[in-house]
């Protein structure tokens, strides 16, 4: 009896070790888009096909009902356009920049706890419904956690080509990318990169920057701006009134942009009268948390962008926002809220915010 329990825990032993190399191919885990409405109805019916009693004729056939599911993806833009994903991470910041082959995150949304953040629990999950199996290129603005608390489990989750940022050497995610033999660089003005006819250019922090002692992590943050011959972008993280002074007299022009990820979710500490007219922006996108503690975006912040003409769209009433920039795009954003609704996506109240304490 002992021999045959050894010789069952020996076979038991080696299927262990199969399994163990199963699950370290690349294909171990089977994931894909989230399938159009209209496939995934058409395989309801090829599976009920399948099913159907013995003699019914030409089930065979019906795998061919299933085929939509997996063939029809998810469209990208055309060479020479890119899409702009602003997700709505709560308090904190994430924003998807699509080209026709290539995919950068700017930021990475908050972190909840321990065990979630707003890179396994929303950013995660929403590459995988759109397709996107890989990061060409992460951005994590600067060190603080709204901005920041998601990239260790994205680069757990999701393959990732190269890390920009402005944190620290002693950061985390500096060492885990170099636990993995690879380098986070810093992000630095006048870095410059074109994808798929799309130029992406880096406009600060500039090499002084990280010398500089006195200058808050805010004030550190990586600004991108993204721009083909339909619009341009302006990511701005969490820059404040100094650093938005020193982009301006550096060269107002490279701010110009039409859709402008508003700088700290609308603190009073940031969005100068002078930086506005330099953006000039035709779309404001903010992005604070529903009923945060701060009172972003505050309303004499709003109403500065609104005195200079630009759209108004917010994540915590929107939820995430959509923009084409492509031949024949319009400049209107698509929000999710309205777009995918659904009893629990109901539009909050506006408005509707603690008095402060």
């Amino acid at each position: 009896m002992d021999a045959l329990l050894l010789l069952a825990h020996q076979v038991f032993a080696w299927l262990v070790l199969l399994l163990d190399a199963l699950s370290s191919l690349p294909a171990a885990v089977w994931q894909q888009h989230a399938p159009p409405l209209w496939t995934a109805l058409l395989g309801c019916f090829g599976v009920a096909w399948l099913l159907a009693p013995r003699g019914v004729p030409g089930r065979a056939l019906a795998l061919m009902w299933l085929f939509p599911l997996f063939i029809v993806v998810p469209s990208l833009p055309p060479p020479g356009a890119f899409r702009v994903v602003v997700l709505d991470v709560g308090q904190g910041l994430a924003v998807l920049v699509q080209t026709h082959a290539h995919a950068l995150l700017y930021d990475t949304g908050p972190r909840f706890n321990a065990s979630a953040d707003a890179g396994n629990r929303i950013i995660a999950p929403m590459l995988r419904s759109i397709g996107v199996s890989r990061l060409d290129g992460m951005i994590v603005s600067h060190q603080d956690s709204d901005h920041s608390g998601g990239a260790l489990s994205l680069m757990q989750t999701i393959p990732v080509g190269w890390v920009a940022s402005s944190l620290p050497p002693p950061h985390p995610i500096v060492r885990e990318r170099e636990a993995r033999g690879e380098t986070a660089r810093r992000c630095l003005a006048g870095d410059r990169w074109n994808w798929d006819g799309v130029e992406f250019t880096t406009l600060h922090p500039v090499e002084a920057s990280y010398a500089n002692p006195k200058l808050k992590a805010n004030d550190l943050s990586c600004v991108l701006r993204v721009v083909n011959a339909a619009g341009s972008v302006l990511l701005t993280g969490d820059i404040e009134a100094r650093t938005e002074a020193d982009l301006v007299r550096r060269d107002a022009s490279a701010l110009r942009a039409d859709l402008l990820v508003v700088p700290h979710h609308g603190s009073r500490t940031s969005s100068t009268p002078s930086f506005i007219d330099a953006v000039h922006p035709e779309v404001a996108a903010f992005t604070p948390g529903y009923r945060n503690r701060f009172r972003h975006p505050r309303p004499e912040i709003v109403e500065r962008y609104v005195a200079a003409g630009a759209k108004i769209y917010r994540t915590d009433y929107e939820g995430a926002l959509t923009l084409d920039f492509g031949e024949g795009a319009a400049r209107e954003p698509r929000r999710e809220r309205e777009h995918d609704a659904h009893y629990w996506r109901e539009v909050p109240l506006r408005g509707d915010l603690p008095p402060l304490e």
